[in-house]
């Protein structure tokens, strides 16, 4: 895979890298369509010199077995020349046709490699529908501008030349040519000009199809909120708008399609070449065979120009978004850009420190973390609370670096910056609210991460996290299929899903992020007693509101408008802070005493 460097390039320079990565199979294209269209254009030259012969050999009229033998030859020869045609036309198209596959390929790889990469913060700015459209209806036109887009334009091009090579060197008319030469010009700049303006339609075009995709894609997702709402109605309203937008579009395409008139063109020279070459036949500056090979020259032109509207029309559309795919690409820099190449070591003190980390969404007027410092101890358990919105979960995003921030963060006295993205991540477990289960089986989603886990393993690890019983009583037990996003299983099955999954990986730093809110409360106590056990020697994070949980905590990290407000036990806070107590209800007075805390663990401060 290219470096992520190379995205930064401009977009000629990104899609000619492309198109021309095989530069020796594309000269053979070039070479092999030149050769089926000359084979073409040789068609109607000797059908001339043949008339011209049958007319006259030497000054005599040539008898009826020489015109019927020469008729035999020129038959035979028209057989061999399809035959070789038919082979050089078959051969080309494949090869053509791989090459736009080709190419297609390796963007589509490209572009998933990328999407992979990008920081999170390109991903909370992208709507999931557009770099679907992207990858699906934009990258299947990309291969369109190669064939038949650019194969069928050259097609025109190179016929065009080599017809004026033949009408000088073969036919030896040069004034044909010169009567042709106004037609031409006009030919090409209406060609030219239709290309200019199915540019920018096609680009809108293709926006409107982007935007029926992120549609259809966000009432996908949003189906159980649409429905629970009763919003179908505005739903289909809102949908039909973008469907009118992307007929609009369609009509302008349809339109200017219509307007096409280089046939016309090429009509009226036709025409004009059988009255100019009327004329040099008469003045004998011509043969009666030679106005037939030129006006077979124009003909040939007819189908390469009737179709050429056709293919501006894919090449503008391969061109467009080729420019979205590679606006999306170049559009934040990938993660690999600034990781590091230490691999994380596979046994760690946990020994863990924050210093002086700010961080701020792309989207905030103010930091969401700002200048944070504190430390935790080997094996410490460490709650984070504060209210909605305070950074908690920002806060162990930037543990595993899914987005950057400004300050220091240290494992073991090591910068995680130094470490590789993937083994930092791989040494972390985290379990979130909101769990996302792939639509596979439950067996591939808890072997997610560790996928040389045997079935033993995952029954364990299942069990662990309190899942195993309620699997074994579905109708497939872990081979059952989860449904979309784990549609098919309660939001508690999901959460306990996700513990297997994590406890199966052996992480050497856990985070839980309010990861029991989805259970009963006696699930809940099994699973506490679970992750007790898990924890044990673990460096871990536990971001929850449970009052129970956080008095379990070595250590509370109190988070109010970003900053640290408050650090302790349970014990101490509770008295001494009110911000802690008011997570809880408890907003009462002070002590007018001061109160004795007990001293913090080594590593509680900062």
């Amino acid at each position: 895979m290219s470096s992520p460097q190379k995205f930064k390039k401009s977009f000629t320079r990104w899609l000619l890298g492309h198109l021309t990565h095989n530069p020796l199979i594309i000269i053979g294209v070039i070479v092999g369509t030149a050769i089926g269209i000359f084979s073409r254009l040789l068609i109607p030259i000797i059908l001339g010199q043949a008339i011209d012969l049958a007319i006259i050999d030497k000054g005599d009229v040539l008898s009826s077995e020489a015109q019927l033998s020469l008729l035999n030859d020129f038959v035979l020869f028209l057989i061999f020349l399809g035959i070789f045609r038919f082979v050089i036309g078959v051969v080309t198209t494949l090869t053509n046709d791989w090459l736009a596959w080709s190419a297609q390929r390796r963007i589509r790889e490209e572009f998933f490699h990328l999407m992979q990469n990008k920081p999170l913060k390109f991903h909370d700015s992208v709507r999931t529908g557009e770099l679907m459209a992207l990858a699906t209806n934009d990258m299947g036109q990309v291969g369109g501008l190669i064939s038949p887009g650019i194969s069928m334009i050259s097609d025109v091009f190179i016929s065009i030349l080599l017809s004026a090579i033949l009408v000088l060197g073969v036919l030896n008319s040069p004034e044909l040519l010169i009567i042709s030469i106004p037609f031409l010009i006009v030919y090409l700049w209406a060609v030219f000009t239709f290309n200019r303006k199915m540019g920018p339609i096609s680009a809108t075009f293709m926006r409107k199809w982007s935007a029926i995709a992120t549609a259809v894609q966000d009432n996908i997702t949003g189906a159980e909120v649409v429905r629970a709402f009763a919003e179908e109605s505005y739903e289909r309203q809102k949908f039909m708008k973008y469907v009118l937008d992307f007929k609009r579009a369609w009509y302008r395409q349809q339109i200017l399609q219509a307007r096409y008139f280089p046939t016309l063109i090429l009509f009226a020279a036709i025409g004009f070449s059988v009255l100019a070459g009327s004329y040099l036949v008469v003045l004998g500056k011509l043969t009666i065979g030679g106005l037939i090979a030129f006006n077979g020259l124009l003909i040939s032109l007819l189908v390469p120009t009737y179709v050429i509207g056709f293919a501006i029309r894919l090449f503008n559309g391969g061109m467009a978004g080729a420019r979205r795919i590679h606006a999306m690409e170049v559009r934040e820099e990938s993660e690999e850009n600034g990781k590091g190449e230490k691999e994380f070591p596979s046994h760690i003190t946990g020994v863990i420190r924050f210093k002086n980390v700010s961080f701020k969404y792309p989207t905030s007027k103010k930091p969401v973390l700002d200048n944070i410092s504190f430390a935790v101890a080997p094996g410490q358990t460490v709650a984070i609370v504060g209210p909605t919105g305070s950074g908690k979960s920002s806060l162990t995003n930037l543990l595993l670096r899914l987005y950057d921030y400004d300050g220091e963060i240290t494992i073991d006295g090591v910068n995680i910056k130094e470490y590789s993205l993937e083994s930092l991540r791989k040494s972390f477990g985290r379990i979130e609210q909101d769990i996302y289960l792939f639509p596979r089986s439950i067996k591939e989603n808890i072997v997610f991460g560790a996928r040389d886990a045997s079935q033993e393993d995952i029954e364990k690890a299942a069990r662990l996290a309190q899942a195993h019983d309620f699997i074994m009583k579905l109708p497939k037990d872990y081979d059952t299929y989860v449904g979309e996003g784990g549609s098919q299983l309660s939001g508690g099955q999901r959460q306990r899903i996700a513990l297997a999954r994590t406890f199966l990986t052996n992480p050497s730093i856990l985070i839980f992020d309010d990861s029991t809110s989805s259970v009963d409360s006696k699930t809940e106590e099994r699973i506490v007693k679970a992750i007790n056990s898990v924890i044990l020697g673990r460096t871990t994070f536990v971001i929850t509101h449970r009052l129970s949980t956080i008095r379990q905590a070595d250590c509370i990290i109190v988070i109010k408008g970003g900053k640290i407000v408050a650090k302790g036990h349970h014990s101490n806070l509770i008295l001494t802070s009110p911000d802690y107590r008011r997570i809880f209800g408890k907003n009462v007075e002070l002590p007018p005493l001061e109160v004795s805390q007990p001293a913090l663990p080594a590593f509680g401060g900062s």
